[in-house]
């Protein structure tokens, strides 16, 4: 093999060499696996669960011997919980009232037993060899290390792997980019966090503020590129506009983002922070210009279907300024359950 090596592959040689290994030493007792189900509630979809969980199933990591813990809603019908426990009896079953994505990841964080804590969900679909990547990571000494999810092929999947997700790098590496769908932590370093819980109910800003706390903190995500999963195509342009929506939201909830002063420019709050997001994703359509089909020709082409998807995030965010209350009532995006008070005891 000729030439230099791609971008993220000539840092961190000896880290790279040591999680090119065979398995993964960790023992299974030591790692917390922590599934959410609120995604597949979400999508009203027993069948796309069902496909992360057989994907779980199939790791060559030995999962049943890990601590497996299966969150999910407290309204989830017992056939439902009859099944998830039937094909994983291993699995601790948590019910959590009132539950949000990051309600979710929260209650994982606060009472999970393992040294090492594992994200999945139940709308990604992991491959066999996923968790046995993401620990030679975490072995070879990266406290937080985040997978690679892309979306599940179909149309536009490749322009939104450009948008969102892994599309930030070529090759495993230090990387900004962080979410929560295929990600594992450190007991050092999850006991110290916690996600935002008031951005809504699938709260996609939340990974936001912990990543620029990090960042504060010296601390930057390892991107494992061998760490696989395919993200569900949810109903597409009903999703774009809920990112448009949190695009804007996240940044006026918590204005100690960086360029969160975009989102209060007074009229033109919704078109600065869409046309901050279209220009990162044509930053990163840049940089992986060579893993486009035709060798980078198609460039052009994948940059108008990424302006296509970020108008509809704009609409989205024009929808969350100027029509919130109408937004909230027709969608819902924002209406975070309350969590039920507990009865305080009585005296006798």
């Amino acid at each position: 093999m000729s030439g230099n090596p791609p971008e993220g592959m000539q840092e961190g040689g000896d880290r790279l060499g040591a999680m090119s290994g065979s398995a993964a030493s960790l023992p299974p007792e030591r790692v917390t696996l922590a599934i959410e189900g609120w995604n597949a509630r979400d999508l009203n979809s027993r069948a796309v669960f069902e496909r992360s969980l057989n994907s779980l199933l199939s790791q060559t990591y030995p999962i049943r011997r890990c601590e497996v813990m299966v969150i999910v809603d407290v309204s989830l019908p017992e056939v439902d919980a009859e099944w998830i426990q039937q094909a994983i009896p291993e699995a601790r079953l948590v019910r959590l009232a009132a539950s949000t994505y990051y309600r979710v990841k929260n209650l994982a964080i606060t009472s999970a037993p393992g040294d090492v804590l594992v994200f999945a969900d139940s709308d990604v679909r992991y491959a066999p060899g996923w968790l046995e990547a993401l620990l030679r990571c975490v072995e070879a000494g990266s406290p937080l290390v985040v997978g690679n999810t892309l979306y599940e092929p179909g149309p536009f999947s490749r322009t939104l792997n450009l948008c969102d997700w892994a599309g930030s790098r070529i090759g495993s590496g230090p990387t900004e980019w962080m979410y929560t769908n295929n990600l594992a932590m450190r007991r050092e370093l999850f006991e110290g966090i916690q996600f935002r819980e008031d951005m809504g109910k699938g709260g996609e800003g939340g990974p936001n503020v912990v990543r620029q706390l990090l960042q504060e903190r010296g601390i930057l995500p390892w991107f494992c590129e061998a760490a696989r999963g395919w993200h569900f195509m949810a109903p597409f342009w009903l999703k774009r506009l809920r990112l448009g929506a949190y695009l804007i939201a996240t940044r006026r909830m918590a204005p100690e983002l960086r360029w969160s002063w975009l989102a209060r420019v007074p009229l033109l709050g919704p078109f600065l922070v869409a046309g901050g997001s279209l220009l990162n994703a044509y930053r990163r359509a840049w940089r992986l210009r060579s893993t486009l089909p035709g060798r980078g020709w198609s460039l052009p082409v994948y940059s108008l279907s990424i302006a296509m998807v970020k108008c509809a995030e704009l609409l989205g965010a024009l929808l969350f300024v100027y029509a919130p209350g109408w937004t909230n009532r027709r969608f819902g995006w924002f209406n975070i359950p309350e969590v039920p008070q507990q009865p305080v005891p009585t005296p006798f």
